[in-house]
């Protein structure tokens, strides 16, 4: 009988396990303090908008500018990525 060569574990293999890129864990640090940051401030704050003005939260606040910007950012990246595969080269 031929034996087997060794091969790498695959990626749907149960024993590795998940492994975080570096990315994902900046992620994951900057979220938590964003969390953090948000959760510390709980003052009511007056808000201008162009024509008017409104009094809430500042974690409110916080919380949409940040979901705002995840929002953002998601759009640009799925924008750059369908670039990269439409344009390879």
């Amino acid at each position: 009988m031929m034996e087997q060569p060794d091969r790498p574990p695959s990626r749907d293999h149960p024993s590795t396990g998940f492994r975080p890129s570096g990315r994902q864990i900046v992620a994951g640090i900057i979220s938590l303090l964003l969390v953090i940051f948000i959760a510390t401030n709980t003052i009511q704050v007056e808000i201008s908008f162009i024509v008017t003005s409104v009094t809430m939260p500042l974690w409110l606040v916080l919380a949409v500018t940040a979901g705002l910007g995840v929002l953002i950012g998601m759009g640009l990246g799925a924008r750059r990525t369908k670039r990269k595969y439409m344009n390879p080269g």
